[in-house]
């Protein structure tokens, strides 16, 4: 089996940089390599550093599949960017002077769609308090869910979403703690989902935590909170084994997939950004030449 790159199933660390980068004009294809092996170079045990690449430089490093650009028929902002780089750690000092260094690797070669800084809520709590990413599969389950399997084109790999989700605490806050999770659709303090028969259908764990023609649709999730008092919300990460995974969740969370009912946590948060990336194996970056 390839190797996957560092950092996708620790979740020991409690500090989060995400960069979103766009092509800039001019830039050769060996320039691109460079870069890539620049970036690549970065990465260190303390701070992993991981790479993800949108269909745009996708195309100019490897042409043996493409994928298009992330859409959701303008039901959700979409702003596809080139090139997602996450650095992680345990300490703030850490991952900013690693950011520092993904800055000047990157130079001007590349112009900044974003650049934020996530942490660890609590016990890996979502701003509204409930504990986030309570689905993850585990062991053996968490890598066939993420890893895209052989035979297919990336095998070995994995499809990323990510998403700028900006919350509006103060009318969730205004609910009471039961129809919170209602909202959720399990419960606050230890997270513990609804049976079945009491499941609102329009909750958040009853649009995503379905089957699919008999397959469970899991995702290995790594989203954080950000944000200070004026603007925050969850930068959602999510590592999938197939792209169609994530736009079928998605879907079904606008009810535009199966039946028309959205998730109601939509009410109380919405998406600004919206990318999907490529997630190669430490093998072929180390293999860019």
């Amino acid at each position: 089996m390839s190797t996957p790159q560092a950092g996708i199933f620790d979740r020991s660390f409690q500090y989060h940089l995400f960069f979103e980068f766009c092509l800039t004009s001019g830039l050769t294809d060996a320039a691109v390599r460079e870069l890539v092996q620049r970036i690549n170079a970065l990465k260190q045990e303390g701070t992993p550093v991981m790479l993800a690449f949108g269909p745009n430089l996708w195309a100019r490093l490897d042409n043996r599949f493409t994928f298009p650009p992330f859409s959701l028929e303008g039901h959700v902002p979409a702003t596809q960017g080139d090139l997602w780089i996450w650095v992680q750690g345990t300490t703030r000092s850490d991952v900013f002077d690693t950011a520092m260094l993904v800055r000047d690797a990157v130079g001007d070669d590349l112009a900044v769609q974003l650049e934020l800084t996530g942490f660890v809520y609590h016990d890996m709590r979502d701003l509204t308090g409930f504990v986030d990413g309570i689905g993850n599969p585990t062991g053996e389950k968490a890598e066939l869910a993420t890893f895209i399997p052989d035979s297919h084109p990336g095998a070995g790999g994995s499809w990323l979403l990510t998403q700028k989700w900006v919350h509006d605490l103060k009318a969730f806050n205004q609910l009471s703690v039961e129809e919170q999770e209602r909202v959720f659709g399990r419960t606050k303090a230890d997270a513990v989902e609804f049976d079945e028969d009491k499941m609102p259908a329009n909750s958040h764990v009853g649009r995503t935590d379905v089957d699919r023609d008999g397959v469970p649709q899991k995702m290995w999730r790594r989203s954080v909170p950000f944000g200070d008092t004026t603007e925050h919300g969850l930068y959602f990460v999510s590592f999938a084994c197939e792209l169609d995974r994530h736009d079928y969740l998605l879907r079904r969370m606008y009810g535009i997939a199966d039946d028309t009912i959205k998730d109601r946590l939509l009410d109380f948060s919405r998406p600004v950004m919206s990318s999907w990336w490529y997630v190669p194996t430490q093998d072929w970056l180390d293999g860019v030449s």
